[in-house]
């Protein structure tokens, strides 16, 4: 046996891709993760990130992911707090009736706020932050802590890493996944947000579901605030946008004045910086989070894993989705 078969293969070095091949390594499993550049940030650094789940997937795997992976958040911001990850209070404000799932209202501690108009509902809940300008760097030292090793290859095909030996290859592509794994499910949507100062006292964060999908949002970190955003078809331009952005401001400075906030005119008055990514996601319509976790038989003893489509949650479940692709990469070595 030489060393690729050993060794687990990971495509991504997106937070999917990197929670993956940390989960693998912590287990035992000796971990390639291969990537386009190493240099470049990943779309995942321009993710807010707050932990959000979307129903995309179906309610069961919905409920079991997202329990384990706020758990999991959660040991993580306790016991790492150079993560990155913290545990604060969000307050929501919803234009719209909302479903509520009694059990995840449970999981995030949720309390009803008095309602007034023109909300259906107020809701705090308390929710892992995750500061990514912190958390890919940790969770990349974390990898190379556990030893992983990290190769620069622009994998054109997932065959290849098969014929250099690996034996399983586990697909966290994102966006790559439309070309790598042929899905027609899989488009790219640009997302724009913006750092600044929280220099206004903001003791929480905050969001909102704004008709017509402009939502607003300010998260708190422990040294800034992240407000945004956008979430569009890609455009020719990828980069970020100068009209869309002060809209951005506007809608998060509208919705700190509707809580009460006496300075919400001095948001954003200073600009850390403004970042934008092609962000992944999978689905019709308006579906973003269709995510696809299984195991593709491709010869004797060859197996893929594919394990992409989180959409905007992939920072929420990504150690849930992760445990789960690494019990099928063991599942995958034994006999049948």
């Amino acid at each position: 046996m030489n060393a690729h078969e050993r060794e687990i293969a990971v495509v991504g070095s997106g937070v999917v891709g990197l929670t993956t091949a940390v989960e693998l390594l912590g287990r035992g499993s000796p971990v390639r993760l291969y990537t386009r550049d190493v240099d470049s940030p990943p779309a995942s650094s321009v993710a807010p990130a707050m932990f959000t789940p979307y129903p995309g997937p179906a309610p069961e795997r919905f409920r079991r992911w997202t329990t384990a992976a706020y758990a999991r958040l959660c040991a993580v911001a306790a016991s790492h707090p150079e993560s990155g990850v913290g545990v604060g209070k969000l307050r929501e404000y919803f234009y719209a009736p909302r479903k509520a799932e009694p059990w995840l209202g449970e999981l995030l501690h949720a309390k009803d706020l008095p309602r007034r108009e023109p909300f259906t509902a107020i809701i705090d809940t308390v929710r892992p932050h995750v500061d990514m300008l912190r958390y890919l760097p940790w969770l990349r030292a974390e990898f190379q802590r556990l030893g992983g090793s990290l190769i620069q290859r622009d994998v054109a095909k997932l065959d290849e890493l098969l014929d250099l030996g690996h034996t399983r290859v586990v697909n966290c592509s994102g966006v790559g996944a439309a070309v790598l794994a042929r899905d027609p499910l899989v488009r790219s949507m640009h997302g724009q947000v913006l750092h600044v100062p929280n220099d206004i006292g903001l003791e929480y964060s905050l969001h909102d579901d704004a008709p017509g999908g402009l939502v607003a949002y300010v998260f708190r970190y422990a040294d800034r605030l992240v407000v945004g955003g956008t979430f569009d078809e890609v455009r020719e331009r990828e980069g970020t946008d100068e009209t869309s952005l002060r809209a951005v401001v506007e809608r998060a400075r509208n919705l700190l004045r509707l809580d009460g906030h006496p300075r919400w005119r001095e948001l954003a008055t200073t600009i850390l910086q403004a970042r934008a990514a092609r962000r992944p996601a999978r689905g019709v319509a308006n579906v973003f989070e269709d995510i696809r976790l299984e195991v593709e038989d491709v010869g004797p003893d060859r197996r893929i894993v594919h394990h992409y489509g989180h959409g905007r949650m992939g920072v929420t479940i990504a150690w849930a989705t992760a445990a789960e692709a690494a019990d099928a990469c063991e599942r995958a070595l034994r006999p049948v």
